[in-house]
């Protein structure tokens, strides 16, 4: 589709003006270098608080040098006041590709440990032509999202079937700068035509007013254009469709809001349907297609609050779920880790941490409260199971009868949970979330590492003996359900006690690192994460190791 200037005589050196200010954008906000200052906004309003500007992740100008250097046709149609964002690995960064240069495309991000990300079909953004692709940067444990174009869409918001816009269609990019490396940026005529054509299929009014307000998300976009929001007149956009055939759209400002003329926007969806081969009557069928589209989102949106983890999620990698162990002594960061993990892979994706130990974390209620009763007893208890000999008091002997049966009942307990964390989470991985769990069970040694703990004496004894093997049995087939990848965090015991100060003896610490390197000898595939370092440095190492078993 062809684009034509703008009708008014006095446009031009307010596109000038505009083009500058696009111009000096990078420059001003310091996108190489991070800075406390918001963005500013060309309608002379307040900037926002989420628009704070952050430095540029380094694998963005990797992207864009890998796809110059191959001469590669695509630019950025994106709002300018989120690119600074998008630059940085905060929004989604809306890239228009050529068709014939898709697959040197897909071979340069698959070069860069790119991942492709799906979505159910319910959702606004499935459709033809456009992908999620997701491209990691080790250096900051993070990644971007490249929501990728060959024709730009427009339609209603869960039915945009009209490919309006290719490549081809944008007559002039200009250029922004990420690092030392230029990147095209749709121009501002053809952002507004862009931003006037997603409007068409959007905006409404009551069937007898002529003039369509443009409200909420809409105004803020149409202010950051070219539009002088104190000026007077009328405003006139023109499409040509090819041949003589061209549509105009009016603009107008009404106080503190700018409306748009209803009859041109009704002429402009008719001719972007007719230039994609569709009849006016495919605009009953859009309707109808994208209530019932808007119903299941909001219904699953719904679900998904109500049982997380049961349905599956609005996107995931294309190869599916995900299951990650993370395990290690006690006060090497694991839990931290995990919470940073949950929170960077849930920005785009559906994820979720499960946890299967018996300490501060989530569990079964009931197990928690008995625990919370027992624990200042505890001492005492194990005591009291101690094998005792043949002149040991008989008083004494029934004491350790009991408590050794309690504390089976109690390992039977704590094994029944575990065995259901670990088939919860294989669930919510075959769903296509990514979980990470915090801790692992494992059946080698017992008393270490959320393994078995009724102690070898008690198969001897006659009733506990049955506890023993069926305690025995769940461990086995929680070993069978290995996770798809195990990271183990080991360090020093000097780092452990200066994070948790008497959390765990050095003769405790040295064993349970004895029985990981134990467990790295029967699973190669287990990685080793070096916990000394900063909390950052760790995340940065865990995120990589779980992107590239993606």
């Amino acid at each position: 589709m062809n684009t034509s200037a703008l009708a008014r005589g006095d446009g031009g050196s307010r596109w000038q003006i505009f083009a500058q200010r696009r111009k000096d954008f990078p420059q001003h906000n310091a996108m190489d270098e991070g800075t406390d200052e918001a963005a500013p906004r060309n309608d002379g309003s307040a900037p926002s608080g989420r628009f704070e500007t952050a430095p540029a992740l380094p694998i963005a100008s990797v992207l864009f040098r890998a796809l110059n250097e191959a001469g590669l046709r695509y630019g950025i149609v994106q709002d300018l006041a989120f690119l600074q964002d998008a630059f940085a690995g905060r929004d989604d960064l809306d890239i228009l590709l050529d068709k014939h240069d898709y697959p040197a495309f897909c071979s340069i991000v698959n070069g860069l440990q790119g991942r492709r990300g799906v979505s159910l079909s319910c959702y606004d953004n499935v459709c033809a032509g456009r992908e999620d692709w997701f491209l990691p940067d080790f250096s900051s444990g993070r990644y971007l999202h490249l929501d990728v174009h060959i024709g730009v869409r427009v339609g209603r918001e869960f039915r945009k079937r009209y490919p309006a816009f290719d490549y081809a269609a944008i007559k002039r990019w200009d250029a922004m700068h990420v690092g030392d490396v230029a990147v095209p940026v749709v121009s501002p005529e053809d952002e507004l035509r862009l931003t006037i054509a997603r409007f068409a299929f959007r905006g409404w009014t009551l069937p007898l007013r002529r003039w369509v307000t443009m409200r909420h998300h809409w105004r803020d976009q149409f202010a950051q254009l070219p539009f002088a929001p104190s000026g007077q007149g009328l405003h006139v956009v023109e499409f040509a469709f090819g041949g003589e055939r061209t549509a105009t759209c009016r603009f107008r400002q009404s106080g503190d809001d700018l409306v748009a003329h209803r009859g041109d926007l009704v002429r402009l969806r008719r001719s972007i349907r007719e230039m994609c081969g569709f009849t006016e009557r495919h605009e009953i069928a859009d309707t109808a297609v994208h209530l019932v589209r808007k119903s299941s989102y909001l219904a699953l949106r719904l679900l998904q609050r109500l049982m997380p983890g049961r349905l599956p999620p609005k996107r995931r990698f294309a190869t599916g779920g995900f299951l990650v162990a993370v395990i290690g002594p006690d006060g090497v960061g694991k839990s931290t880790q995990v919470d940073r993990l949950t929170q960077t892979f849930r920005w785009k994706f559906g994820c979720t941490q499960a946890y299967a130990g018996t300490g501060d974390g989530s569990g079964w209620w009931h197990r928690k409260a008995l625990q919370k009763v027992l624990f200042p007893y505890r001492r005492r208890l194990k005591s009291l199971v101690q094998p005792h000999g043949k002149d040991s008091v008989r008083g004494t002997r029934a004491k350790g009868g009991v408590a050794a049966t309690g504390l089976a009942l109690w390992a039977i307990l704590i094994a029944f949970e575990r065995y259901a964390v670990v088939k919860r989470a294989h669930r919510m991985a075959t769903r296509g979330l990514i979980v990470i769990c915090d801790r692992w069970p494992q059946g080698q040694r017992r008393g270490y590492l959320d393994g078995p703990t009724i102690p070898p004496h008690l198969f001897s004894v006659r009733g506990l003996s049955v506890l023993a093997r069926l305690e025995q049995e769940l461990y086995r087939r929680m070993e069978a359900r290995r996770p798809h990848l195990t990271l183990h965090l080991v360090s020093d015991f000097a780092v452990s006690e200066s994070r948790k100060p008497g959390e765990i003896g050095k003769e405790a610490f040295d064993a349970r690192l004895s029985l990981m390197a134990e467990l790295r000898a029967k699973d190669e595939e287990i990685r080793t994460v070096d916990a000394s370092s900063s909390i950052e440095a760790v995340g940065r190492e865990l995120f990589r190791h779980i992107w590239l078993s993606l």
